[in-house]
């Protein structure tokens, strides 16, 4: 009987502690928000505000009719983690890809994408 109660208080104890959980966060690249990307406009933006405000582009790509595509690209992972984050379900992770694309000419925007996907 004393077996059974003691099993019973560690099997309570561990149950508790798995329905505890917390969210494991990575990320990589700049933060972009679709905030961010509506106050683009096309024709008066210039290339050097895009980068004061988004930084550094992920890529950058030349086009043979001179202009100039400014891809940035921000992924967010987040895993639930369990234990303090010892145990982690990466079968249920959802990660956030944003993808940002900004084609500059003359120094001005011509034309700008913004992409959000979760997997």
């Amino acid at each position: 009987m004393k077996r059974i109660f003691t099993i019973m208080l560690i099997s309570m104890a561990i149950t508790a502690c798995a329905s505890i959980s917390s969210v494991k966060v990575q990320s990589e690249g700049n933060k972009i928000t679709k905030e961010q990307a509506e106050k683009i406009q096309p024709g008066i933006t210039t290339r050097n505000a895009i980068i004061e405000t988004l930084g550094n582009p992920t890529k950058t790509e030349s086009k043979p009719d001179g202009s100039e595509v400014l891809t940035y690209t921000y992924t967010e992972k987040k895993t639930p983690a369990y234990f303090g984050g010892f145990i982690v379900n990466e079968r249920q992770s959802k990660v956030t890809t944003v993808t940002l694309e900004v084609t500059i000419k003359d120094g001005l925007v011509l034309s700008y994408n913004f992409k959000r996907q979760e997997e």
